[in-house]
């Protein structure tokens, strides 16, 4: 519905399904969306906000989700959220209803709406699936932007820090929230100290019918 230039053919993502009639993008914008290593991430935040967007990282996000937007069937509909403690839709005041594909300057403002955002906060996966459990009809196809596991769940952590361990229970509690039958297709761009992610969302394709993918740093 919109394009995409780029070098070579971007339909190697194999297993990655873009069908449905009800698309739903989640895009993960909390801090650690700056950098891949924790003391980056630090020294962005205190970075000017154009340098803060600029960050590489994000960059590729902004560009998978661009790709992904490319590729939606001209048939359908779509609804793209971003989350950190919150979940809120790029397209203001769309909140809880689709929106047709075939509306490009939709598409559009989109778009531009996610290049203005600052990656900043945590990250509850919780709120992003809660979102999605607030769409009527429910989505047919879920694809989840992130770089690990979450590190609160409904609310702030009473605690400073969150272990490895906690943010597993917090991705299990999460999950919990889905919508029966829906397949979550998971791009994951690694963050430094979460070993736990990977097998945690592989998991999560298998339980759904899903995808996990870990796209190559050149991609897309």
């Amino acid at each position: 519905m919109r394009a995409f230039l780029g070098d070579g053919d971007r339909q190697y993502l194999t297993g990655l399904r873009m069908g449905g009639a009800r698309i739903l993008i989640l895009v993960d914008s909390s801090a650690s969306m700056l950098d891949a290593s924790i003391v980056n991430v630090v020294r962005r935040r205190h970075l000017p906000a154009v340098e803060q967007r600029a960050s590489a990282k994000w960059r590729r996000a902004v560009a998978s989700v661009e790709w992904l937007v490319s590729q939606l069937p001209p048939a359908g509909e779509f609804q793209i959220y971003t989350f950190n403690t919150t979940a809120q839709p790029l397209v203001e005041g769309s909140a809880g209803r689709w929106l047709r594909n075939r509306d490009a300057p939709t598409l559009d403002r989109a778009i531009a709406r996610l290049n203005e955002i600052v990656p900043q906060g945590g990250t509850s996966l919780y709120q992003a699936f809660r979102a999605a459990e607030g769409l009527r009809p429910a989505a047919d196809n879920l694809i989840l932007l992130t770089d690990g596991l979450p590190t609160q769940g409904a609310k702030r952590p009473s605690g400073s820090t969150v272990s490895g361990r906690d943010r597993l229970r917090l991705f299990e509690r999460a999950v919990q929230v889905l919508a029966p039958g829906v397949p979550v297709n998971t791009l994951l761009f690694p963050m430094e100290g979460d070993p736990l992610a990977a097998a945690a969302y592989w998991k999560l394709a298998v339980l759904t019918r899903g995808s996990f993918i870990s796209p190559a740093r050149d991609w897309p």
